[in-house]
Order: structure tokens, then sequence, then C-alpha cells
């Protein structure tokens, strides 16, 4: 209960400064979530402190697919993950991934899950929290469309969808991507990538292709088959 207590004050404390606001600068998908965090009973049960708030948000997320509460895959991950995994020092980052790999291989199940906006964002945003998923990490000023995303983020989310990626393409993929951003990926451009998947999906759909989608056999070739292909996606 003491802890509870502690991460509720801690909460309203945030908010009544406008410590959420100062995070997030523009009106954003994360706004909304953070104002029913505020108004939530159960808040203080389902804020893990020693998470960032943007990673608290994408874990509820996660909970919400699962049909669990944030307290609940927190303890499963306790009961289930080795104690390396969760040394304080790495503790973050794998709790993190433990609820979104499981958030995604429900998800997956959907068919044409890339065509759902809000399943766009969220992969996005898993991305995003992975680079910052400590409670203690550099804290995001403006959370609006101009966020990016680097390659070790990618390359460790995206290949959980397998329709977006493997662990073989995902460097050179990503490299083609960013190509023209600096190495550093953007929504706009990540979300069009995903349009051009769901129309080739779609096609393979017609076509009866129902082993490995023929996009990723073709991608696992050169930077400049990949380049090739992705330009084809009509970015």
């Amino acid at each position: 209960m003491a802890v509870v207590s502690k991460t509720r004050n801690m909460l309203e404390g945030l908010v009544r400064e406008g410590s959420f606001k100062w995070l997030i600068k523009n009106r954003t998908s994360f706004d909304e979530e953070f104002e029913e965090i505020e108004s939530s009973p159960s808040a203080g049960r389902n804020w893990i402190p020693e998470l960032s708030p943007v990673a608290n948000i994408v874990i509820r997320r996660c909970s919400k697919i699962l049909g669990i509460s944030t307290s609940e895959l927190r303890e499963n991950f306790d009961v289930e993950a080795s104690d390396s995994l969760k040394h304080p020092s790495r503790y973050a980052r794998n709790i993190l991934e433990y609820c979104c790999f499981r958030a995604l291989a429900l998800s997956t199940q959907v068919i044409d899950c890339v065509a759902d906006k809000k399943f766009r964002r969220l992969t996005f945003d898993m991305m995003l929290t992975w680079e910052f998923p400590a409670a203690a990490s550099q804290p995001l000023l403006n959370m609006d469309e101009d966020v990016t995303v680097g390659v070790e983020a990618f390359s460790r989310i995206a290949p959980a969808v397998p329709i977006i990626a493997n662990v073989v393409i995902a460097d050179n993929l990503f490299e083609v991507l960013t190509a023209s951003t600096g190495g550093r990926l953007q929504f706009s451009v990540y979300e069009k990538y995903l349009s051009g998947l769901e129309s080739v999906s779609h096609c393979e759909h017609d076509m009866g292709i129902q082993n490995e989608p023929t996009h990723i056999i073709m991608l696992t070739g050169s930077r400049l088959d990949i380049g090739i292909i992705v330009a084809n996606f009509s970015f």
C-alpha cells in the first residue's frame, strides 16, 4: 500500500506541476492517455515507477490488448524472467520488451493488422519508448510527429511483426528508409512503408500466397535490392 500511495502521489504531483504537458508540448495520442491515468483510481497500482512516463503508456496499451492489468503484466514478468533480466540496470527495457512482444504476438494474429492506423502508431511508439524506457532516461521534450527512432530500436521491435521485417533484413531496411533523414526513422516514412506493405499483402492474398510474404523473401538481398523494392512502395 505504501508503494501504491507513493506512486499515486508522484502522478498527482506530475499532473499538478504540468510535467506531462512539458513532456508533450503539442496535443498528441499520449495526452488523452495521461489524462485517463490522472483520473483513474487504479493509477498507482498500474504505474511502474522504474519506467518513464511514455513507457508506462505503451505498457498500458499492451495490457489492454492482452486483457490484463499492468500490475498483472509486471507480476508475470517478475515470475517468468531470470534474475539477470531483472537486474536494475536492465529491468526497464526488459519488462518493456516482454510486454511489447506479448502484445504484438497477439495483435499479429489479426489479418491485415498493418492496415490499422492505431497498430502502426503503437509499433512506432514501442520503438520510440525502447530508446527511453527507464524513469531516469532523458525525457522527450516534444512527442509529436517529428520524433524519430534509431536503428537499434527498429531492429529490435520491427521483426516481432513478420510482415514488417525480419532479423536478416532489419538493419539494411532501416538504412534505406532513413537515407534522406540522417539515419533516424520518421513516423511519416514508416507509415508510408507500412502502406506499401499493406498493398503488397493484399496482392499476395489475391494470388493465394500463403507462405512467407514475397516482399520479405525479396528483401533478403543487398541494400541495393532493398532500395529498389522500397522505392516501388511509392515513397
